[in-house]
């Protein structure tokens, strides 16, 4: 018997050829098989994605600190994790931008903003939100890193934990979203401005969780880590306007509040 991809000898017993390693009994392909193939390697659900997630909601210090300290195969590693998150994310903005962009107006969130500010930050937003899912990481993780490390992880070890959280809240989020922007796409921006405090709130639930501080340390150390998360957010949107603007995306005009 030869293999089907080296053409190498094989005894019958074989499953797998020994050169390289490609399956000796190979199926015929369906459209069956072919989705199977396609959903498993888009979730990697060899790799425990459910046991992932539920570990997610009810004991995130046992995922995060598994992995960390080498439970790498009980677990789906975090870029992974976010990888899938950040593909539901981009199926929730392609239904916007193709199928729901009338109804859902971002420029009513306030009316004395220049409407082509608000035009063109809204699009800059869409055509790159893993850009920003990636600049709001070292926002979220350096503070923490600095105020609440009890359990001593280092940098690194603390951006798979936020890599986790981040993921959790889209995964969570996703049915939500998914139901708004197909059923009631006029409320999608309100429904979307609380997201961020859900977010942080998570956030401070895991970090609450893996390092096991007292309620007063926790609670102080919390509020300067809130108030450090806020100023990190003003200075990267300052600073990315900045840049848009030396870009010549904005213009002075643009900036104008309207009349």
């Amino acid at each position: 018997m030869k293999c089907p991809n080296c053409d190498t000898s094989l005894r019958l017993d074989y499953r797998f050829c020994p050169t390289c390693g490609a399956k000796t009994q190979v199926r015929r392909i369906t459209f069956r098989a072919l989705l199977k193939d396609f959903v498993d390697r888009l979730f990697n659900l060899d790799n425990s994605v459910v046991r992932t997630f539920t570990g997610l909601l009810i004991r995130p210090e046992a995922v995060i600190d598994g992995y960390i300290k080498g439970l790498r195969k009980r677990y789906l590693n975090p870029i992974s994790y976010l990888g899938i998150a950040l593909t539901l994310s981009g199926i929730i903005m392609f239904i916007i931008q193709k199928f729901q962009s009338e109804a859902v107006d971002f420029t009513q969130a306030s009316q004395s903003v220049n409407p082509e500010f608000n035009r063109k930050w809204s699009e800059f937003v869409f055509d790159y939100n893993a850009f920003f899912f990636f600049l709001y990481l070292p926002v979220l993780v350096v503070p923490a890193f600095l105020l609440l490390n009890k359990v001593r992880y280092n940098l690194a070890e603390y951006f798979v934990a936020l890599f986790y959280a981040m993921a959790q809240v889209s995964l969570v989020t996703f049915p939500i979203s998914l139901i708004v922007i197909l059923g009631y796409p006029e409320a999608y921006v309100s429904y979307s401005q609380p997201l961020l405090a859900v977010t942080l709130v998570y956030v401070l639930y895991v970090l609450y969780r893996i390092n096991g501080f007292g309620k007063w340390a926790f609670t102080w150390r919390s509020a300067v880590y809130l108030i450090l998360v806020v100023m990190g957010f003003f200075l990267l949107i300052i600073g990315l306007m900045l840049l848009l603007l030396a870009l010549g995306y904005f213009n002075l005009e643009d900036f104008r509040p309207q009349a």
